[in-house]
């Protein structure tokens, strides 16, 4: 993805980094040391989204370059794909608001050269009747599963007996594997399992768009492993004779919800996968809920998602005002 090569239109202009707008102050990129201003807007929302978090937006850092302002109380986060804005997520800080929706909107449509590419993705299902309100138009961008975090770490029932059955081979095979602290040194040897991960799913497609999401998905793994306290992720390793066979690394949302963001396994180590996603969920048992995440599109993902039964599958929405319609603040 191209980064921003080029100032929009007026009246919007750039400085040192920074891009000023006659609506707010000045639009900052998001950098690390912006996490604990961004963690004091999230903590005003109950969505259930993992994208209302600040490693799900920063670890795409090197696709889109991030951009966060203040407007009429709310923080708002803007990401730029080429000459073009759009929203990652709503405006938060506190419920939602009118005035900065439309000065967040109003601005894209200024900067945009493309103005069709500006809108506002995640939007939660609940907030719709809002923005139609207001005059957006919504279409269904994913789905995302969760789960009772008791189901995944029981698996009680017929209904997870394949899974119990993967898990307990996995365990026969390997006795002294366990599920160990990830620390910042494993990013080497993660990155390279990622590598290997990577050329096994590259043979399985020759779909270009899917290659491209392999790539896209290797970025967000460096920087999230990289950078893994700082972005507030805790994880996990399982080592087998001494090398890395698995990872997994994820956040809290909330008080009730953890979310998993990245999981990565030998892909010949049958039952690993069981077994890795089974003790993390037990690592985090204090959680009611655990958020793994959309299914990118994917037929095999999402059947293994639902294999899982989920509890609830939450929706989310990317709003846009329709062209003929201006997006003037009121």
């Amino acid at each position: 993805m191209s980064t921003v090569s080029s100032p929009p239109i007026l009246p919007t202009f750039h400085s040192s980094n920074l891009i000023f707008h006659h609506d707010f102050k000045v639009l900052h990129p998001l950098t690390l040391a912006d996490k604990p201003l961004f963690d004091q807007y999230a903590r005003t929302t109950t969505t259930r989204l993992s994208s209302y978090a600040f490693a799900a937006l920063y670890i795409w850092r090197d696709l889109f370059q991030l951009y966060w302002t203040i407007i009429d109380h709310q923080l708002c986060i803007f990401a730029a794909q080429g000459d073009d804005y759009f929203m990652p997520i709503m405006p938060i800080g506190g419920g939602p608001s009118e005035q900065a929706v439309r000065k967040a909107y109003a601005f894209m449509l200024e900067a945009n050269r493309a103005v069709q590419m500006a809108r506002i993705e995640n939007v939660p299902e609940d907030l719709l009747p809002f923005f139609r309100q207001i005059g957006f138009h919504a279409v269904r961008k994913e789905t995302e599963y969760l789960y009772e975090t008791e189901g995944l770490i029981e698996l009680k029932g017929n209904r997870y007996k394949g899974k119990r059955s993967a898990y307990n081979a996995f365990i026969n095979r390997h006795p002294h594997a366990t599920l160990e602290l990830y620390h910042g040194d494993d990013h080497a040897d993660c990155l390279a399992l990622y590598d290997l991960w990577q050329r096994t799913r590259r043979t399985t497609s020759d779909d270009p768009i899917y290659h491209g999401m392999l790539d896209d998905s290797r970025h967000a793994h460096h920087t999230g492993l990289m950078n893994a306290t700082e972005l507030g992720l805790s994880g996990g390793v399982v080592r087998i004779d001494g090398e890395l066979k698995g990872y997994t690394l994820g956040y809290p949302l909330n008080a009730e919800v953890f979310c998993v963001l990245f999981e990565i396994t030998h892909p010949q180590l049958k039952g690993l996968a069981q077994f890795i996603y089974r003790e993390f969920c037990r690592e985090q048992s204090h959680y009611r809920w655990i958020n793994a995440l959309d299914d990118s599109g994917l037929e095999n993902l999402k059947r293994v998602k639902l294999s899982y039964h989920p509890t609830q599958l939450v929706p989310s929405y990317n709003v846009f005002l329709p062209l003929d319609r201006e997006a003037n603040p009121v």
